[in-house]
Parts: C-alpha cells; structure tokens; sequence
C-alpha cells in the first residue's frame, strides 16, 4: 500500500505520517524509492489511532508498540501488562477528570457573576459644562462661545465651540474634536473592526519580555502618582490610545480631578469614553482629539502631565521636544511624570529618522529638562534590552539590532 491510500485508509495528511515514522511507530519499508505499507504497519495504525483515543501520548504510545514488538511475551504477560497499563491511564483521567469538572465549576461561577454585573452605562463621560473655562481659541488664544445642540444633564452631547476669528472646536458625542481632524474623520473610519478586538490582538501578537517591562515602567509610574495631592489639579495625558495608564489609574482619581485625554485617533477616544463609561463615576475626563501640541486650551491651565510613552511617540514623527512645546499651558510647580523610550544604539534597521533622533537620546532629554528649569524628583532607568527577535506587528519602533531601554521621571517646574 502506498502513502496515498495508507492516507486516504486512516484520514491522515503526509506530513502526519511523516511524523509517525520519524518517531519510529510505523516502520514502512522502502520499495523503488517509495515506501510500501504492509498489513503490520496497518495495524499499528489502527491501535495509535485507538490508544490515542484513549488519551495516551505518542511517548506513551511508542512504549507500548516497543513492548509489543520487542517483548514477545505469553498471552497471560501479554494480558497482564496491558492490564496494569489501563489501569494506571484510567486512574489519570479520573484525576484530571475531578480537575476539569473542577475547573468547570470555576468557570461556571464567573460566568454567572460576571452575567449579573451590569454591563450597561454607569457614568456619563461627555464634555461637562463646568469645564468650559479651560478652553481658549487654539489659533489666537481667544475666550471661546459655547453653541450647544445637545445638553443633558450638564453634559454638553453635541455642539461646538467657537471663536471670533472663525476657530472651531466641535463637539460630537461629548468628544471635542479640532476642526482638522472632525474634517478628516468624516473622510475615513481608522477602524475596520471593534477596537476591543485591536487590545486583545496587541496581546497576542506583541512579545511577552517587552510587556513585562512595559508593565514594570508602568507600576514605577502609578507608584509615583501622590493621588492624595491631586485634588482640583488639571492632568493631561498626551497620547492617550487605548487608555492603557487611565485605565490602571482611574479607580484611585477622584472626583474632583481634571483628567484630559489628548489623542489625534478619533477612534481610540471612542472606545475609550465607551469602556469608562461602564465604570462607577471617576473624574471628570475630556476626551480632546486633536495633533499635538496645538491645543484649545488656556495658558497656565494645566497643573500635571502624566506621559506613558506619549511624548516618545511624539518624536517619532516630529522635532522639538513636546514638553517645551507645551509650556505655555503649565502652572507654576507642574508636574511631569513620565517614561520615555530611549535608544542606547539605532540599529541599522531602526525607524526613527536621523532628523527626530535627538529626544530619544537620555542625556538630551535631561539637558532640555534641565534648561527648561525642571527640579529631578525621581529617575529611573529600565534594564537595556538589546533587539534580536521582532516585538511584533504593533511595536515597529523595535527593530533587531536596536539597544532599547526605558527612562523614568517625575520633575517639578
């Protein structure tokens, strides 16, 4: 019998099979550069089919046709060994039969507690009315005119709010948008499928080590934060996404807290304002979509700036340092809490062009920080991870050959 029919016989592709003889459990012979498979490979098949059915493994498998083709035993050895043999696998699948059935339970338990928790809207996150003095004109630093269509409970849902000189910051679903960017929104969708689908497709395709380390940058950020010292203080986030710092914060700001989120992606702070809104109420956030770092907002606005990686983001595609290019909106004694992405090498492969390098180099950052008269609180630096493997599809900024680690630092002006 040729591989095909031996194939077609037991429904099993060649690469299967291949397999199977590489491990030694059938053993056809060669035949005119062909292998030929008699009745003994045949019925070798028929029992790995079978004892695989009973949830033996090819290790396991391969044992017993050694014992079977080597030991020659009586039918009573015979009988006995295989036996003892059943014996101990049945007693295995009643043990991870009582762990499956309790792992079902487990399972069952959580999905009824998370079917009665309520999965409807909890909180109302569009723009507040109380925050309209936070705005000014973004083109000549003007007192703006609120144009509400829609208001509900203090909560301005659609309108725009507009500027003498012909400015105009809209307002769709409690999101603000700058005129540049509701323009093109209405031109194309960033997304083609649910974002959601895009955080659990980071997970799977982004590499576990880089994570870990963005995980651990993140902990030494959150562990910085003195939530107790941010009562009535204005935050912005530049590049927000996914919402991944708000989202580890959120349950710890209070209400009196000012937390706007700055994303050019109007999708992004779509998702964002839907999935906080499913949340007990929290601050009061602004979701801005607009490009950085020209902002509709007044000077001396802004008491704190919380940046996971946002501001490196920014570099990659623009020169200057974002923090300066901001420093009309900062108090007297801002904050800046941030981890930034920093190359120790650019390797031959690396994305960054050489015109945007200048702020993902340490000691650059420091100096500017320096110059611009920010006091060093607390720094700290990520182990440098030299690039040999892709971090995946969503993390390009990685290349193999770069050296990569992350700076942390909390300065005050």
């Amino acid at each position: 019998m040729k591989i095909r029919e031996f194939s077609n016989k037991f429904n099993l592709s060649y690469d299967t099979i291949r397999y199977y003889m590489k491990l030694k459990l059938i053993n056809p012979q060669k035949v005119g550069g062909h292998y030929e498979f008699d009745q003994e490979d045949q019925n070798d098949m028929e029992e790995i089919l079978k004892l695989k059915e009973m949830e033996f493994s090819l290790d396991e498998i391969k044992e017993i046709l050694n014992f079977k083709r080597i030991g020659r035993l009586s039918n009573y050895q015979r009988n006995s060994y295989y036996q003892n043999l059943y014996q101990n696998k049945l007693k295995s699948l009643n043990k991870r039969i009582t762990e499956l059935k309790k792992a079902k339970d487990g399972l069952k338990s959580h999905l009824k507690k998370l079917k009665e928790e309520s999965n409807e809207k909890q909180n109302d996150l569009s723009l507040n009315l109380n925050l309209l003095d936070l705005f000014a004109c973004p083109a000549c630093g003007s007192d703006l005119s609120l144009s509400a269509e829609k208001i509900e409970n203090n909560r301005i849902h659609q309108g725009s709010l507009n500027c003498s000189c012909g400015e105009k910051i809209l307002i769709k679903d409690g999101i603000l948008y700058t005129k540049e960017i509701y323009n093109q929104e209405t031109q194309a969708e960033v997304f083609e499928t649910d974002p959601l689908f895009h955080v659990t497709d980071y997970i799977k395709q982004t590499d576990s080590e880089f994570m870990d380390h963005s995980y651990q940058s993140l902990e030494w950020l959150k562990n910085k934060i003195n939530f107790s010292n941010l009562k009535n203080k204005v935050i912005l986030e530049p590049g927000s996404g996914y919402g991944l710092l708000l989202r580890n914060i959120y349950d710890q700001l209070s209400s009196d807290i000012t937390y706007i989120c700055v994303e050019h992606n109007p999708e992004l702070n779509r998702y964002l304002k839907s999935l906080l809104e499913l949340s007990p109420a929290g601050p009061e956030i602004i979701f801005l979509t607009a490009e950085l770092p020209t902002l509709p907002l007044k000077e001396k606005s802004l008491d704190y700036l919380l940046d996971f990686s946002g501001i490196s983001n920014f570099s990659f595609h623009n020169q200057g340092f974002l923090p300066e290019l901001l420093l009309q909106y900062f108090k007297e004694n801002f904050i800046l809490t941030a981890v930034f992405i920093i190359y120790h090498k650019f390797g031959e492969k690396n994305i960054v062009a050489r015109k945007y390098r200048d702020y993902f180099i340490y000691s650059n950052i420091r100096l500017k920080l320096q110059e611009m008269g920010f006091e060093f609180l607390e720094e700290d630096k990520s182990e440098l991870k030299k690039i040999e493997n892709s971090f995946g599809k969503y993390e390009e900024f990685a290349q193999i050959g770069d050296q990569i680690y992350s700076y942390q630092l909390q300065a005050r002006k």
